[in-house]
């Protein structure tokens, strides 16, 4: 009985530390992916020479007065920032990498939501943007189990 208390705190304790690490690992996902959508509209926005001295401060007035190309660009940036940030979570999670990697796309999807809301975007931009997080993000996971089933990395 004793043996099983002390194997069930060791068990307690290893538990912990993974529930950790897959915060930690979307903690890094979400990261990665924000710090891409960030760079992208300001690495973008040096395209178009209606919007390049608008300041990113004043991001209101950048996507107010971008041209459509700008947005056809950032929906592409969007699916590569949803898809690395689904493979950087699937990467350093234990388990569960494919569900994890939704977890990202979840949050990804709550913060676009609330960015719609607060920024005057495109109607056609506002519909095609909340339904890539999810599936983008699915095969960052997928991704990454299937080079873990070929053992191509650990």
């Amino acid at each position: 009985m004793f043996i099983f208390i002390q194997n069930n705190k060791k068990n307690h304790f290893f538990n912990d530390v993974i529930m950790y690490r897959n915060i930690f690992a979307v903690i890094i996902g979400l990261s990665v992916s924000l710090a891409e959508i960030f760079y992208a509209i300001k690495w973008i926005k040096k395209w178009f020479e209606k919007i390049q001295f608008i300041p990113l401060k004043k991001l209101q007035y950048v996507f107010i007065y971008a041209p459509p190309e700008f947005f056809i660009t950032l929906f592409f940036l969007y699916i590569f920032s949803a898809l690395t940030g689904g493979l950087t979570t699937a990467f350093f999670v234990q388990n569960a990498k494919k569900a994890y990697a939704l977890l990202t796309g979840f949050i990804l999807f709550i913060i676009a939501f609330i960015h719609i809301l607060l920024y005057t975007l495109p109607l056609w931009f506002e519909i095609i943007i909340l339904p890539i997080f999810f599936p983008f993000s699915y095969f960052g996971g997928e991704f990454i189990e299937f080079l873990q089933k070929k053992k191509r990395i650990n």
